[in-house]
């Protein structure tokens, strides 16, 4: 794992977390968020996949893993869209009293 992986990997998180926080203190933003970023991932997902066989053959594995990893996060958001608020909010507070 280089400099750059851990960079990727700790912007991703800070994004999830940055959503998440805003979807408890401004639902109709992070729902906007969370609509816009689908958008762009989908539209994004193929250009991505065009690209991958013309990578080096080194690279390709960890580029369709990033690719995996995009597909999942849309189907988390649009999971995420379509669950009831007072549900995601219940669990959260579970998930939050529980660690403390």
């Amino acid at each position: 794992m280089n400099w750059v992986d851990i960079g990727l990997a700790v912007g991703f998180l800070a994004s999830v977390v940055f959503i998440a926080y805003m979807w408890l203190k401004n639902r109709e933003m992070a729902k906007t968020i969370m609509e816009e970023k689908n958008e762009v991932l989908e539209r994004v997902i193929p250009v991505v996949e065009a690209v991958i066989p013309m990578l080096p053959p080194d690279k390709q594995p960890a580029a369709q893993e990033a690719v995996e990893a995009l597909k999942a996060i849309v189907e988390i958001d649009k999971a995420l869209l379509q669950a009831p608020l007072s549900r995601l909010y219940r669990t959260w507070r579970k998930l939050k009293f529980e660690r403390l």
